[in-house]
């Protein structure tokens, strides 16, 4: 199958160090923006607001709108509507991942209307990328949808994010991890090798691995200690940014494959619900090895998983109690005939991924004690 090559940057401007939220209202008014829609969190609003002064102090007509949890279609007109009604000339997302997509999509579904980007937690490349991922109201995943609009602004201030949960973090390492073992396959075919850009992508993927690798336990040992460090921000970065330069300089040469199918899969499970995007994902990339009968890879990756409780089963998603045509529908739905799996250069069919998904779930009920 051949595939097309379009790249999606990111962000039109970003900057990430302490303080920058101050320099918002200077980069508004260069923008020419008069009215302002926020859409936030709960909690991430109470983290952020402290730091937006300079913003509510400035003379601009803002509007605040509490985000209903999920990124749907109902949640993107909501805002796609109080945005009109108040005649924003930008929306500003604050908080995790679905508010950052919500808000890309509400805005390019607007017109054009700036979208600025505040995260709260690292936990994904919702807001580098230009696509959202599209839910039910109830959580079920639905699709991808490109957007021909990327954010207008990212402003990463390290000292919002580090009081973050442990557990988005964690979940963020573990998808930004997906970047590498999603994408190795293709992007080192020789025909893919010397592609400028896919050389970028798959630059930008090995960054991702071996910089979780090197310095995740000194991360999140700052994130506990609440402690802005060097390695802190440099895997802050990685997570939203780098993470994002794989599918934005790849697309679908390197965009996802098997571990985001199975994620996506799974999420047709309630008991699966609470668990993170990452963490779902990060089980996606165990069952990937166990499709590619690399073994010795997943030794390697369970100490990690291990040490950061990171899902490498269906037990440990609390999903075990699923019957032979409960895994065959995940084996199914993550191997549909659309699925970026398919890429890959094997074949991926149904029965195969059910033999994985179950190998895997032996091959991890059986490991030694340690």
């Amino acid at each position: 199958m051949t595939k097309e090559l379009i790249v999606r940057t990111g962000p039109q401007e970003y900057e990430c160090r302490a303080g920058v939220l101050s320099t918002l209202p200077k980069r508004l008014e260069e923008r020419f923006v008069k009215n302002i829609l926020i859409v936030h969190g709960t909690v991430s609003w109470e983290k952020a607001r402290p730091y937006l002064e300079a913003l509510y102090q400035a003379g601009f007509s803002i509007t605040e709108m509490a985000f209903s949890g999920e990124c749907s279609y109902e949640e993107v007109d909501r805002i796609v509507g109080l945005a009109a009604q108040h005649k924003s000339d930008a929306i500003i997302g604050i908080g995790g991942g679905k508010i950052m997509d919500a808000v890309k999509y509400a805005a390019a579904k607007a017109g054009c209307i700036l979208n600025v980007m505040i995260p709260t937690l690292a936990s994904n490349c919702a807001p580098w990328t230009p696509l959202s991922v599209m839910y039910t109201e109830d959580g079920v995943f639905i699709r991808y949808d490109f957007l021909q609009q990327q954010a207008s602004l990212l402003l990463l201030e390290p000292k919002l994010i580090i009081d973050s949960p442990k557990d988005f973090f964690v979940a963020g390492l573990a998808d930004t991890l997906a970047k590498w073992y999603e994408s190795d396959e293709i992007l080192s075919l020789p025909e893919n090798a010397q592609q400028p850009m896919l050389m970028m992508a798959r630059q930008a993927a090995y960054i991702c691995r071996q910089s979780i690798l090197d310095h995740a336990e000194l991360a999140i040992a700052s994130l506990e200690a609440g402690e802005v460090t060097e390695a802190f921000v440099k895997l802050t970065e990685v997570i939203i940014s780098i993470s994002g330069m794989v599918g934005g300089m790849g697309d679908a040469f390197a965009r996802t494959t098997i571990a985001h199918e199975i994620h996506d899969a799974i999420t047709i499970f309630p008991e699966s619900h609470h668990f993170l995007h990452g963490h779902k994902v990060a089980y996606g990339i165990m069952v990937q090895l166990a499709y590619e009968k690399k073994w010795a890879e997943i030794d390697n990756l369970i100490p990690f998983y291990e040490h950061l409780d990171i899902p490498k089963s269906l037990h440990d998603l609390h999903l075990d109690k699923l019957d032979a045509e409960g895994i065959m529908e995940i084996a199914r739905l993550s191997t549909k005939p659309e699925a970026p799996a398919h890429g890959l250069p094997y074949d991926v069919t149904a029965e195969l991924m059910a033999e994985a998904i179950l190998a895997l779930e032996d091959y991890m009920a059986n490991l030694p004690e340690l």
